[in-house]
């Protein structure tokens, strides 16, 4: 049994247009363009107008956009016009935060700085500007610095913890 297999060229166009009525003259457009050389009558323009007009209606509003395929054969084109829904993006999986560090005072932060320097409370006292009575009370949490100390502190000692 013999049979008579045809081999056609064909060649196959795709675009993606947004589910928009405005989209429609540029469909059109895209059709007209990649068929100038193939026989497209008025009538073919409108049923396609009227195919594409369908499917922009079936998904408006849906996420998505609308899919024109041409299939171009030496001497036909079939048009396909496909809604195609947006694939909705999984959120990344939550990642636990990690457990913050154990939190130090001020005073107890400034006390290991002084240590780590070897510094005594008159050298840091100097060193910030301050009165050592100064010192003394944040080193023992009755007070803490205020915003222009803790330039020099950050300055001096690096930065202090903030809580």
């Amino acid at each position: 049994m013999s049979e008579n297999i045809e081999i056609l060229p064909l060649e196959i166009v795709t675009r993606t247009f947004p589910t928009r009525p405005a989209a429609l003259p540029d469909v059109r457009d895209f059709v007209r363009r990649h068929l100038t050389d193939r026989q497209i009558t008025d009538d073919d323009v409108r049923v396609l107008g009227e195919r594409v007009a369908g499917v922009l209606l079936a998904g408006a509003g849906a996420a998505g956009a609308i899919q024109v395929s041409l299939r171009i054969f030496p001497d036909s084109a079939e048009v396909d016009v496909l809604f195609v829904p947006l694939e909705r993006k999984k959120p990344p999986p939550t990642v636990p935060a990690p457990d913050p560090p154990p939190s130090q005072t001020f005073a107890a932060w400034l006390t290991d700085r002084l240590r780590a320097d070897g510094l005594t409370i008159e050298a840091a006292a100097r060193r910030l500007d301050v009165s050592t009575k100064t010192i003394s009370r944040w080193m023992s949490g009755t007070t803490e610095p205020r915003l222009r100390d803790l330039y020099r502190i950050r300055d001096s000692f690096g930065e202090p913890p903030f809580h």
